[in-house]
């Protein structure tokens, strides 16, 4: 500071405004450090609520920094907004369907379309990209073989469509299932085979959520998509034809809802028919955390 100051004063400035200046650097460094102070405080307390688990160091500097840059500038002395990138943004997991994956089992290799409309979401990631995105519509147009194996227009292969969205929050645990954390691989084995998963299917589930939730006390659970007309249906539209328009033969759809509980809770067990694979068949599983 000293230097630039005696730069000043030998283009000419007086002294009042010098001094003035001296003044607005020492107010504007003053509110740097009180911000940072405040906001990283925040991003302590912020921290502490949505769990270690879900942030990292880079993360929490980048939403810290954020915070204090929408608030003040002390270099021009207002307020300045940036958004963050979507990678650095604060996100409730509770709000997310995470990892639904779609395969596809046709009778014979055929092209297949699938279509899935977000009716209160917004889609996050997906892999393959969808062909088309208009309206929170999102369209794949593939080759699918009995085995499973999809291949987009290019040839590339895939074992399964995914995709990732926000906007589900049921937490709503009237049925379900307390079960053990350490306890809660062998019973997902158990249900996913008990509702209609082959090892293949529930083997990906269970090595995707288990590291989530073995080291909980319990885990409350319950899954939704079971029933055609239920909520995760109705707000997560998924059609599925071949070539010639007609849709699959039967479509099972897992959404597991679930929270983690320090102490056991007795709850009603849900029910569920074993689900049957006839002709073309679709199958879809995937997730959420509430809390």
């Amino acid at each position: 500071m000293g230097n630039n100051l005696n730069d000043l004063e030998s283009q000419g400035y007086t002294a009042d405004i010098l001094e003035s200046i001296k003044k607005h650097i020492i107010i504007g460094n003053v509110f740097r450090v009180i911000g940072v102070v405040l906001f990283t405080i925040i991003g302590i307390a912020l921290l502490a609520l949505q769990g270690w688990n879900n942030f990292t160091t880079s993360t929490i500097l980048s939403d810290v920094n954020y915070l204090y840059n929408a608030v003040y500038d002390p270099c021009t002395g207002s307020s300045t907004t940036t958004t963050p990138s979507p990678s650095t943004q604060f996100f409730d997991p509770s709000m997310s369907v995470d990892k639904p994956i779609i395969y596809l089992y046709p009778e014979e290799e055929k092209d297949v379309h699938v279509s899935l409309e977000l009716k209160n979401s917004e889609m996050l990631y997906m892999w393959p990209n969808a062909n088309q995105a208009e309206n929170n519509i999102f369209k794949w147009d593939v080759i699918a073989d009995k085995n499973g194996k999809i291949q987009d227009e290019n040839g590339n292969e895939y074992s399964y469509l995914f995709w990732e969205a926000t906007g589900y929050a049921d937490g709503n645990f009237e049925k379900g299932f307390c079960v053990k954390g350490s306890e809660t691989g062998e019973f997902l084995r158990e249900k996913l085979s008990e509702i209609g998963l082959t090892p293949e299917e529930y083997n990906e589930f269970i090595v995707y959520w288990l590291p989530k939730m073995q080291n909980n006390e319990y885990n409350i659970i319950r899954f939704e998509g079971l029933d055609a007309n239920d909520e995760y249906n109705s707000n997560f539209v998924l059609n599925v034809t071949d070539e010639n328009g007609i849709e699959a033969d039967s479509m099972l759809r897992v959404m597991m809802v679930w929270e983690a509980s320090d102490s056991y809770k007795e709850i009603e067990p849900q029910e569920f028919e074993t689900f049957e694979r006839n002709g073309f068949t679709v199958v879809e599983w995937g997730g959420t955390e509430i809390k």
